[in-house]
């Protein structure tokens, strides 16, 4: 009886190791079989991250780019507007040349041009008319002059051709200097007026051009810092989201090697128990 009491007891200690074993191995694979769903989880999670986080940097340049080209446009539209200024402001001092030579210049030069044709004028009729005393004078004397009466209609018609040629400088005269000269002095001062404008809309225009520009070059700046904030985030949590699964990959491997120590543990005790 004492010869087989130890012998069972042995047996039966023997039975309860192995059944613990084998228990703890059970749970082991019990509690393995949801820890593989939670990483693929964590794994799609990081999978999702890393697309999220590519399409947020692909995001971010593409507001770059267009911040840059909201940039170049904004140059080159004030560049033009500088252009436009530059040629209206050129042809306002055109107009402002020409209106002051004319003035200064060209206007004393016709009206000194109308007062000679006068003066010519003036001068042939006097001459036409001494003409044609000096030849009545000279036929009084010489009454059986042949060809009298011709010579004398011909000096009659220089002294009339004479006259309206004087008729016609004198109104020459008042055409070009109550007429033609204001007209074209106010034609002049009517294209000073129409540059001094466009000057003006011009100057408008590149004060509109430069808020325009500011504007949207201020829009993209904005939608290039939410761009960026939007890649900091998802590149936050994508290492975020790599970090969890090798935490959880680290404790599974710390969890696995610790129920195989447990497990060699054991059965070097019933190695032992069994000898």
């Amino acid at each position: 009886m004492k010869l087989w009491l130890p012998s069972l007891l042995l047996a039966l200690t023997a039975c309860q190791t192995s059944g613990g074993a084998e228990e703890s191995t059970l749970a082991v694979d019990a509690e393995a079989a949801p820890k593989r769903v939670s990483i693929e989880k964590l794994r799609k999670r990081v999978s999702e991250a890393d697309e999220a986080h590519a399409m947020a940097s692909l995001e971010f340049r593409m507001k770059v780019s267009e911040r840059e080209l909201a940039e170049m446009e904004a140059a080159a539209n004030s560049a033009d507007a500088a252009e436009a200024i530059r040629s209206a402001r050129v042809a306002l001092g055109t107009a402002k040349s020409m209106r002051r030579r004319f003035d200064d210049m060209e206007r004393k030069v016709e009206i000194g041009e109308s007062e000679l044709s006068v003066a010519r004028a003036q001068e042939g009729l006097r001459k036409a008319e001494t003409d044609l005393l000096g030849i009545l004078e000279i036929f009084e004397e010489e009454s059986e002059a042949r060809a009298k009466d011709e010579i004398i209609r011909r000096n009659e018609v220089a002294v009339a051709t004479a006259k309206a040629r004087l008729e016609q400088a004198e109104l020459q005269q008042v055409m070009v200097v109550e007429s033609e000269l204001p007209a074209r002095m106010e034609k002049l001062s009517e294209a000073v007026r129409v540059a001094e404008a466009k000057v003006e809309s011009a100057e408008a225009k590149a004060a509109r051009v430069a808020l325009r520009g500011e504007i949207e070059v201020g829009k993209a700046k904005a939608a290039e810092r939410e761009a960026r904030e939007a890649a900091r985030k998802t590149e936050k949590a994508r290492a975020q989201a790599r970090e969890r699964m090798k935490a959880e990959r680290d404790r599974r491997a710390a969890r696995k090697a610790e129920a195989e120590a447990k497990a060699e543990a054991a059965a070097s005790e019933d190695s032992g128990v069994t000898e």
